[in-house]
């Protein structure tokens, strides 16, 4: 029975049995990972040297002995998932009455701490384009402080006036600058001031003759991590919580269900934005996850292209 994945089969049951972080028990999700992980050994070993590989073109069709891929094993994973469940509890979605409560809090300490006011202003920059740029966590640390100061004039004083944020991309090009130019509105429809928070951190690392470096760095010029901003963001929303129960329950838990995420989607849904601007605005994606495969444009170029469609660029960010 080997050969059916019988052991592949032992050991994912003997780790179903390790505690969980919700539950007594790990979660469904925990366990099918070493289904991957066997076949990616298996793959890896002689043996699976010996599966058959059909190609044209760019696709390919694998023939393989691996036993976690058999009948047997398909049947043995999806007994497991309905017997186990899952316990699925997603991040609730911060909420523009939230963010201006948080942001409202930071600005009290930029005039209360004026001798901090380069990490405070970085804060506050760093909730406006998370939240209005639709980002997760880990892509705000990408943004580039000489990409997005490059434009901060001519976009600010354009009509419309909107602010270019310039995520520096992880691929390498042969040629060109890999750069994401985000456009978004300077201040949105619920007061958040996005050219207040961008331009204050702009200034301050003016100020340092601090020019070309990753927007969001820390002490040693490095690019911070989200997990960097955590302890700030879960004490600010722990102030919120105190102070404004109607918007935060006093029964949350803030540190297991709050996080960096795509929220402000759902806001743009609830003010009636069409899924074509949702979609304009998160397209970067699609030419980052290309890679070297796509065509690498210079800033300049890259601009304007933004600059024929900005209208719809920014409509996302103008509802929030």
């Amino acid at each position: 029975m080997i050969h059916f994945g019988m052991g592949a089969a032992v050991i994912i049951l003997q780790v179903s049995l390790n505690p969980g972080k919700y539950d007594k028990h790990v979660q469904f999700g925990t366990i099918r990972k070493f289904r991957s992980a066997f076949s990616n050994v298996y793959h890896a070993s002689a043996q699976g040297l010996e599966a058959t590989v059909m190609a044209k073109d760019t696709k390919k069709l694998i023939v393989t002995k691996c036993p976690t891929y058999g009948f047997w094993f398909e049947k043995f994973m999806k007994g497991c998932h309905k017997r186990m469940g899952e316990i699925f509890r997603p991040d609730r979605a911060l909420s523009t009455a939230i963010l201006i409560e948080i942001l409202s809090l930071v600005n009290k300490e930029w005039n209360d701490y004026p001798q901090h006011r380069l990490s405070i202003a970085a804060e506050g920059a760093f909730y406006v384009i998370d939240f209005c740029c639709d980002l997760r966590g880990e892509e705000v640390p990408l943004v580039d402080l000489h990409g997005t100061l490059k434009y901060w004039e001519a976009s600010t004083t354009f009509n419309p006036p909107h602010i270019v944020v310039s995520i520096l991309g992880r691929f390498k090009g042969e040629i060109g600058e890999n750069y994401h130019l985000l456009p978004i509105v300077t201040v949105t429809s619920s007061g958040i001031d996005n050219k207040l928070w961008i331009g204050r951190l702009l200034e301050e690392c003016s100020k340092l003759n601090i020019t070309n470096c990753p927007l969001f760095r820390s002490k040693t010029g490095s690019k911070i991590r989200a997990i960097d901003v955590k302890p700030q963001f879960f004490d600010r929303l722990e102030s919120i919580q105190s102070l404004r129960p109607d918007l935060i329950s006093p029964t949350d838990n803030i540190s297991e269900e709050y996080s960096f995420r795509r929220c402000s989607t759902s806001e743009t849904t609830n003010k009636g934005l069409t899924p074509d601007a949702i979609e304009a605005n998160n397209r970067w994606r699609k030419f980052h996850k290309a890679g070297a495969s796509r065509t690498t444009l210079s800033m300049r170029e890259h601009y304007s292209d933004i600059g024929l469609t900005l209208n719809q660029y920014l409509r996302y960010s103008s509802v929030l």
